[in-house]
């Protein structure tokens, strides 16, 4: 097993690049009790959110993101709730998390949100969405800092762009 500090990034394939960024689990259909969105400006994360959301996949969907260190007047957590409400998600079945600004910052703080509305202790599975290429990030983050206990099922919000089989396509995908 590589350590990724260890990996020597001009010596990949294009195929090891892709399954580095973009993992090699799918959403296995699971249900969770929550769906935690990592915090983010495009309606893609949202739209995946709503979609899992009215399949019944979860009861509740926590958003997470707050100001970008001062980058945002309006917190990015509060612009997917208020966009999840014009899909007619229920206030009730929103929890919020404001005050990160990264995704090791949303993860711990969204575990408090998740303890004070849930019960930390009754969560088993949590739907997890994000950008699609942040598939090692944010799973590795998740399993540092949250209890064992906890299973995670990456559904990634669906964008038509740097996907696992078009990246390389955009010179941005390659910084």
């Amino acid at each position: 097993l590589m350590q990724l500090s260890k990996i020597n990034v001009d010596k990949l394939s294009r195929e090891q690049i892709t399954k580095i960024l973009y993992g090699a689990k799918k959403d296995n259909g699971k249900k969770g009790d929550c769906i935690f969105v990592y915090g983010g400006r495009g309606i893609e994360r949202v739209n995946k959110a709503v979609e899992l959301f009215n399949s019944e996949r979860a009861e509740y969907i926590l958003f997470s993101g707050g100001s970008g260190f001062g980058k945002y007047t309006y917190p990015l957590s509060w612009t997917m709730r208020d966009n999840a409400l014009k899909f007619k998600v229920p206030e009730e079945k929103i929890l919020v998390e404001d005050r990160s600004n990264h995704s090791k910052d949303g993860a711990i703080a969204s575990l408090f949100v998740l303890e004070n509305t849930l019960g930390i202790h009754r969560v088993k599975n949590l739907l997890v969405i994000s950008i699609p290429w942040n598939y090692r990030r944010a799973m590795l983050t998740l399993t540092t800092y949250y209890p064992k206990w906890i299973n995670f099922t990456w559904c990634p919000a669906d964008y038509k762009e740097h996907q696992f089989d078009n990246w390389w396509k955009y010179p941005e995908s390659q910084a």
